[in-house]
């Protein structure tokens, strides 16, 4: 079986004074499934779109190493000092 990656721009409201944690958990407790929605009403995915020309231009094949479970590689931390 081959992995792939797949490139999306993801639209996220999100009402709240601290987005970036709130949009962090958001995308990782919609996208793994694992935990409850959290703040559900400070925080919503309203849209999304492929990153390339089409959904073929937005996939690439990509490795996953053995030892990867899912919903054990956390979103990786927002840049200090960015937006």
């Amino acid at each position: 079986m081959t992995t792939w990656l797949v490139a999306v721009h993801i639209l996220v409201t999100a009402d709240t004074t601290n987005p970036r944690a709130h949009i962090a958990e958001a995308l990782e407790a919609h996208l793994d499934g694992s935990s409850p929605f959290p703040d559900q009403a400070n925080v919503a995915i309203i849209d999304w779109a492929v990153a390339g020309e089409d959904l073929a231009a937005s996939m690439a094949p990509a490795a996953i190493p053995p030892d990867y479970k899912p919903g054990s590689m956390p979103f990786p931390q927002w840049p200090v000092g960015k937006g």
